[in-house]
């Protein structure tokens, strides 16, 4: 039988006990359920209806006519003996911990501990057997940072652990290119620069993303620019540190070799300038990037290019930017709105979940993963009871059925899955957003 809110039924008794199925041929509501239904479908509802409560936030999911039970927002499931609060209809399990060997779930265990300082990461899926890496940086200082790379099969179990890069200081952020590799950024003054990193291959190079040392956060990318076959974007932590925008020499698109995009000669810098009007440009002049960055966007970090809009947080000032990279306009808005304790730090969105962007928070103790829905409303998904260090290193499985996330201080990286065997982009059955 059908739940409620499911459908499509043709009678009562395709529906559980306490139910009846609503015929429609239209767009009729449906007592008892919210969203947009499917014209003409016939949904199973309660069979009495409570009476109607005062309105509140307009719904921005569909019907449960999948059985969903994630309720992001409702942090009810407790994880690792209440270390973590988990929106109902999650669960998780501890997969690293620092210094320590990873224990694979076929029972072996790694060559060598897993790093230090868990920071940025990103998933990359395996290019042939269905499964995919968790590539994550080293925070670690004095050239002990670098980047090691968790390996799942297709059904998400740990069969892996490397390093993949080393040598390098405080790997901080970073992003993932088109072609499928990790470019990891060092934040360690006049000495950091950003790396590409292949967990596939192995292949590791300096990049040319950044011209000069800083303390880089993350980068990104834009492939649909109409000029050009791509840029690349990257933001410094600093108080007056410049959003840096590379763009490659046409021969370096032309080699044969994905490697040599980042690598080759060649290639512009420009530098974000906004103005006080809503719209912005490309400055060849560092300074001037530099200025805009005091005085608008001090400490970048997170930063994500979805159709051509630029997503990026200002920690220090707790603003999240929105750049439309085709009509040369930007807007800001708060990420406090009751959401977060501390500094927003990187950011994430599930393919094909439009509504929804995800949120790392950096700093002090309970810090938690937030999203914001495209109206400005927030929720938090994972709250840290158990822990005082940032949470980072936030990414998606490739089929978004896992989510991992990790806490610095000990590099405790964590798997989130939806109990209902649904997709993190997949419909909710609720969300309950933070009062403003």
């Amino acid at each position: 039988p059908l739940g409620l809110c499911e459908g499509d039924c043709d009678s009562d008794s395709n529906c559980h006990s306490g139910l009846v199925c609503q015929q429609r041929s239209g767009d009729e509501p449906i007592p008892g359920c919210i969203g947009v239904a499917a014209t003409g479908e016939d949904y199973c509802r309660p069979q009495e209806i409570a009476p109607t409560t005062p309105p509140g936030p307009q719904p921005t999911y569909a019907p449960n006519t999948f059985g969903a039970t994630f309720v992001p927002g409702d942090l009810s499931q407790p994880c690792d003996g209440g270390k973590l609060m988990l929106s109902k209809g999650m669960d998780c399990r501890l997969l690293t911990t620092a210094g320590q060997y990873v224990q694979y779930d076929n029972g072996g265990q790694s060559d060598v501990p897993m790093h230090g300082r868990a920071d940025g990461a990103a998933v990359i899926a395996h290019p042939d057997d269905g499964g995919w890496y968790y590539t994550s940086n080293s925070e670690n200082g004095s050239g002990n940072g670098g980047v090691g790379t968790l390996r799942f099969n297709a059904q998400g179990e740990v069969i892996g652990y490397k390093m993949d890069l080393e040598g390098t200081t405080r790997n901080c952020g970073g992003g993932k290119t088109y072609w499928d590799t990790w470019v990891t950024c060092e934040e360690d003054g006049s000495r950091g620069f950003c790396w590409e990193v292949d967990p596939f291959t192995g292949h590791t190079a300096k990049t040319n993303a950044v011209i000069v040392g800083g303390n880089y956060e993350s980068f990104a990318y834009d492939d649909q620019d109409p000029e050009v076959e791509a840029r690349f974007f990257t933001t410094e932590d600093s108080g007056n540190g410049p959003l840096v925008r590379y763009t490659p020499a046409e021969a370096a698109f032309n080699t044969g070799n994905k490697y040599h995009i980042l690598t080759s000669e060649g290639g512009t810098h420009d530098y974000l300038v906004l103005n006080t009007d809503g719209t912005f440009f490309w400055s060849t002049s560092e300074s001037a990037g530099a200025s805009s960055a005091s005085t608008y966007f001090p400490n970048a970090e997170g930063i994500d290019v979805i159709n051509r809009q630029l997503f990026f947080v200002s920690k220090v000032n707790k603003e999240l930017f929105e750049l439309d990279l085709a009509a040369g306009t930007w807007i800001v808005t708060s990420t406090v709105s009751g959401a977060f304790d501390k500094q927003p730090d990187q950011i994430q969105k599930v393919v094909g979940d439009s509504d929804f962007l995800y949120f790392c928070e950096d700093g002090g103790s309970f810090s938690d993963i937030h999203g914001r829905n495209k109206d400005g409303q927030f929720f938090t998904i994972v709250r840290g009871d158990g822990y005082g260090s940032e949470t980072s290193g936030l990414a998606f499985s490739p089929d978004n059925k896992f989510m991992y996330v990790a806490f610095q201080g000990n590099s405790n990286v964590y798997a989130f899955w939806r109990q209902d065997g649904l997709d993190f982009g997949a419909a909710k059955a609720d969300i309950k957003y933070h009062q403003t």
